[in-house]
């Protein structure tokens, strides 16, 4: 049955995974969701409309459960977050605004400030431009040091000097003002957790954006753990690795809460080796960050036979590879041939999540699958984007809804149907196979056709086609447009 409860939406900015893959989840799940005006909110060069989003979350009614990104909230989006000058007793009322609000159920999310290694201004402040690289790796260092680890090949001794000379490689004032903007960004989110002890948020989320083995932000988020676990908010409140799919997750898990309705689920690694390595941009393990996407949802893992949905994580033996700097993973046809073996056999429900590369689908597993006789009306879910805990975060979200619409009656197949084809499109088609080759729009959308045939005719959808575009002007993400579908 439809349920009637709203869930609005409050994006991290207007790219495509922010605003239009909730957006496809929820027309094909039957979700009531409420979104923001797509125009008012951020960009890559400008921050949301921040009057606005007040009285747009000011209108909503008690029959409204909010998902919010905080950074969105506060400071106009994920990449002003990081490139804001306001005061900390600026950011610090809007806090106390938000905390105000308590009519409705709340579930935020907030990013712990990234280090990214390279010398790029497009996200980041200016002086990123000549002192990014040094900045993560002075960062870096500070975290080893105080730590008291070593590098091999080092002393204790050398690695506080590398410490001291990579400081000395950046002006005073920039390593000044960095710090500054971390402490304020940091207390933001310290004032976001103190807000759990007067029951702001039914769950709250710090995200680990873009994150290494090393650095301050991982200090951060050891210490943001250790409060959690201090002041006992370990049921409403977890910090964890990704970003771009907690909304996802969180709209997730407000749709679990409402319906009452839980999918088991079994979790097929195919590759030990490979569980255990660090994800790329991340600072734990494939494991952790699979069980940790689970354990925020609250879902209970199970054995093969008796779980409703199979989740099956796509891995090489090896570290992940990664298509934007043609890094090749260890051979993962032993890997592919395991999954289709087991689809091939079972009539479960099934999410892939293919995490053999990062920023893209692994080739081989999508051309057998391709190729296979496996059942597709048994696909749930599939995802293969950016991070690991993007890719997990989707997959999930597309595949828990579905179960959730189908029990309640309300599921939209060609609506999922056109999310999945997205999904291939986005993650194989550009990501794996176009996106390096740096194309223009036009390139790109001729480029496209044979992929859209070739998806399509997979999925039973009749009569497609579609325009892509560059919605930020930048390679990272593209927008696809489905012209018409029948």
């Amino acid at each position: 049955m439809q349920n009637n409860k709203e869930i609005a939406l409050l994006p991290i900015d207007n790219r495509p995974v922010s605003y239009l893959l909730p957006k496809q989840i929820a027309d094909f799940a039957g979700i009531n969701l409420n979104l923001p005006d797509r125009k008012k909110l951020g960009d890559l060069q400008n921050g949301s409309d921040l009057s606005y989003i007040d009285e747009w979350v000011n209108g909503l009614t008690s029959n409204s459960c909010l998902i919010l990104s905080l950074d969105n909230w506060i400071y106009g989006g994920l990449v002003q977050s990081r490139k804001h000058s306001s005061s900390f007793e600026t950011l610090k009322k809007r806090v106390s605004d938000l905390i105000k609000i308590n009519k409705i159920t709340k579930y935020g999310f907030s990013s712990i400030m990234r280090i990214p290694d390279y010398n790029n201004t497009d996200e980041e402040k200016d002086y990123w431009k000549k002192y990014g690289e040094k900045i993560h790796k002075w960062s870096k260092l500070m975290h080893m040091v105080g730590r008291g680890i070593k590098e091999e090949y080092k002393t204790h001794d050398e690695l506080i000097e590398d410490w001291y000379q990579s400081t000395k490689g950046i002006p005073v004032e920039i390593l000044t003002n960095y710090k500054s903007h971390r402490d304020t960004n940091f207390s933001i989110n310290m004032l976001w957790q103190d807000s759990l002890h007067e029951k702001s948020f039914n769950y709250l989320i710090f995200s680990s954006d873009d994150s290494s083995k090393y650095g301050l932000n991982v200090i951060e988020s050891e210490y943001l753990r250790n409060e959690i676990k201090k002041h006992r908010f370990e049921s409403i409140a977890k910090v964890i690795s990704g970003t771009d799919e907690i909304p996802l997750v969180l709209l997730t898990k407000a749709q679990l809460d409402i319906t009452k309705l839980k999918p088991s689920i079994s979790v097929n690694f195919t590759s030990i080796d490979g569980a255990n390595q660090i994800a790329r941009y991340e600072s734990n393990t494939i494991r952790s960050s699979v069980l940790n996407q689970l354990e925020v949802l609250n879902i209970e893992i199970t054995d093969p036979e008796k779980s409703d949905i199979s989740l099956i994580v796509h891995l090489s033996d090896s570290t992940q590879g990664d298509h934007i700097f043609n890094l090749q993973p260890e051979n993962t046809e032993k890997s592919v041939n395991n999954i289709i073996n087991i689809l091939k056999k079972s009539e479960k429900s099934f999410i892939i999540a293919d995490l053999a590369y990062a920023n893209g689908a692994d080739p081989k597993l999508i051309n057998s699958l391709i190729n296979s006789e496996i059942n597709w009306e048994n696909c749930y879910g599939f995802s293969a984007w950016n991070t690991c805990s993007n890719t997990v975060g989707s997959a999930l979200a597309i595949g828990i809804n579905r179960w959730i619409a189908e029990k309640n009656n309300v599921f939209n197949k060609t609506a999922f149907k056109k999310c999945l084809l997205t999904r291939f499109l986005d993650d194989f088609a550009y990501q794996a196979e176009i996106r390096s080759l740096n194309k223009g729009e036009k390139e790109i959308n001729d480029m496209m056709k044979k992929h859209v045939q070739k998806f399509s005719t997979l999925l039973r959808l009749d009569n497609i086609s579609t325009r892509c575009r560059l919605p930020w002007n930048r390679s990272f993400e593209i927008e696809i447009e489905f012209v018409n579908v029948i």
